[in-house]
């Protein structure tokens, strides 16, 4: 029959081996499964985005769905923007592609703005309502209030004075519009200069 003092050591050490196996089985959950997260937006991206919703939303306070997934920037040398461009340094496309990037996470401080995953969205199909008996009005303003804005990432002029922004609002199946919104820095402020080319309306 074993001593008192050896079957308190085995005790111990069948102890410690369960609480390293614990551990080790604890840290080996914590390690990541799937691809890296991407890469967060700057404040000044933000401040972006948030000056193009503030356009498009004004004085509106009602729930507002954006896309978290970016799509690529714009290409600054593309002739559809060449009249807004014109004069102003903008690197040509990165080579490889930039990162892809994503809103996920991001707080934006305009009181209404949902992030959502764009690939799970559903709209509220101004169309369907209509065929359902509700007045051309009322199912606009419905599929509207349903809607998903969707943005791409930023191209900036070296400079960092000007940037492009590719803006995109969709509602239903021919519901919807977008373009590549122009803005430029004033003071610590980017303020939208308007449409620059690669307008679309559904």
């Amino acid at each position: 029959m074993p001593k008192r003092g050896a079957r308190r050591r085995v005790a111990m050490a069948a102890g410690m081996a369960c609480l390293m196996l614990a551990t080790g089985a604890a840290m080996a959950g914590d390690q990541p499964t799937g691809p890296a997260p991407a890469p967060a937006i700057s404040a000044d991206e933000q401040d972006v985005y948030e000056a193009v919703l503030a356009g498009w939303l004004g004085k509106e306070t009602q729930r507002q769905q954006v896309n978290e997934q970016l799509s690529p920037p714009p290409a600054a040398p593309d002739d559809d923007l060449a009249d807004c461009t014109k004069g102003l340094d903008f690197p040509p496309p990165a080579q490889p592609p930039a990162p892809e990037k994503s809103l996920a996470g991001v707080a934006f401080r305009l009181p209404g703005v949902v992030l959502v995953d764009g690939s799970r969205w559903r709209a509220d199909d101004p169309g369907d309502a209509i065929a359902g008996g509700k007045s051309v009005d009322a199912a606009v303003t419905q599929g509207i209030s349903h809607s998903l804005i969707s943005f791409s990432q930023i191209a900036f002029s070296r400079d960092h004075k000007d940037a492009l922004v590719r803006f995109g609002m969709v509602c239903g199946r021919l519901c919807g519009t977008g373009s590549v919104m122009h803005l430029r820095r004033t003071g610590a402020r980017w303020k939208t200069l308007g449409d620059c080319g690669g307008r679309w309306i559904s």
